[in-house]
């Protein structure tokens, strides 16, 4: 049985307006009338294996961190169904208590950190287990202390987010989301706001990951981590997905054009 297995996933987003007023034409307080639709997901379905890393690639606007926030239900589909560990949960109308249960066996990793700008790193990691979770200080303090370590950042627990580096920042977020131990977590381009360097060391962590086991749905931008460390690459664009294949078999030889152009052009640019 899979751990994570998602249908038929919708997702649009609307723009709104608010109508004129017209001399003799009296409109509702509040009234708004929808004036576009953006089609960002178009019916995705994807499997996840527990152990499995899966690499979300696709050019910008494909709908690739849409799809991520609608599984965690930072966002809400519209249409959609997810099955994890076997129960299955409608994503569009999934209950509060449904989507609490769901999420303490998930994490989410930002592209932007997500950190508290006021709270040292340490804090950041224990935070949701204190507050969250209702655990003890003393016992989330060694959690936290505990996964600093795995991410290489105890000496920097007493740190505030002004005081690290991006990369350190991310790893602090990376360290975070270890700490609820999650059964999978999922990753939204994690090294799109660091340079080369620091995007190394955050890449570093998530191959330890890999190879420990922890079950991963990354977006990324980088290649290199999608071939040799993802066990599975899925390419979409438009809202759809294109192709998806076991990494080795999907760099080696991809079965769609419009995947080969793709992998072509970011050749071409690393």
């Amino acid at each position: 049985m899979s751990m994570l297995e998602i249908k038929n996933v919708h997702k649009s987003f609307f723009t709104y307006t608010k109508p004129r007023l017209q001399a003799g034409i009296f409109h509702r307080p509040g009234a708004r009338k929808v004036t576009s639709e953006l089609l960002v997901l178009r019916g995705v379905d994807l499997t996840v294996e527990k152990g499995d890393v899966v690499a979300i690639l696709g050019p910008s606007g494909s709908g690739k961190t849409t799809l991520l926030r609608c599984l965690n239900f930072l966002e809400t589909a519209d249409a959609g169904q997810l099955t994890f560990d076997g129960e299955t949960f409608d994503l569009a109308q999934a209950s509060r208590a449904d989507i609490a249960r769901l999420r303490k066996k998930t994490a989410f990793v930002f592209q932007s950190y997500n950190l508290f700008r006021n709270k040292t790193a340490l804090q950041n990691v224990t935070e949701g287990l204190i507050i969250a979770r209702k655990m003890p200080k003393e016992q989330a303090d060694a959690v936290g202390m505990k996964m600093l370590k795995k991410v290489g950042l105890a000496d920097r627990a007493d740190y505030y987010p002004r005081q690290l580096s991006g990369g350190q920042q991310q790893r602090v977020a990376i360290a975070r989301a270890l700490a609820s131990d999650p059964e999978i977590i999922y990753f939204d381009e994690p090294t799109s706001a660091l340079d080369p360097e620091l995007t190394g060391e955050v890449l570093a962590v998530m191959r330890q990951l890999a190879e420990e086991g922890m079950t991963m749905l990354v977006v990324t931008h980088e290649m290199g981590f999608a071939r040799n460390v993802s066990s599975k690459t899925v390419f979409m664009e438009n809202g759809v997905v294109v192709e998806q294949a076991p990494s080795h078999e999907f760099f080696a030889n991809p079965k769609e054009e419009r995947t080969r152009e793709f992998l072509r052009k970011i050749a071409h640019t690393e």
